[in-house]
């Protein structure tokens, strides 16, 4: 008998325990869907996730950077790091031709 009262018991622990966690659940996803309605909608002019300042995007060979004026952090978008590597694979008669062609440095 005493075994099935340990079974009634961790029955009651377990639900407990689903309630638990269902209810923090909730909590989350309130605070996610906050969070998402306060996010900026133009994600170039965020803010800095290293100290939460105002970035400024900054144009390098062709390729846009966000830069915080506060911390000096930069910021790129997916492949922009690889574009720029791309562009620095270049040797400097290119780099020069293509600064001629634009009308200025590149």
């Amino acid at each position: 008998m005493p075994d099935q009262k340990d079974r009634f018991g961790d029955k009651l622990r377990d639900r407990e325990r689903g309630e638990e966690e269902r209810y923090f659940a909730e909590q989350d996803r309130e605070k996610l869907r906050k969070l998402q309605e306060q996010a900026p909608t133009n994600p170039t002019r965020g803010l800095c996730p290293r100290c939460g300042s105002g970035l400024q995007e900054e144009h390098h060979r062709g390729v846009s950077i966000d830069t915080c004026r506060d911390c000096g952090g930069l910021w790129l978008d997916k492949g922009e790091l690889e574009r720029l590597a791309k562009l620095e694979e270049e040797g400097w008669p290119t780099t020069w031709f293509r600064a001629i062609l634009k009308g200025g440095p590149g």
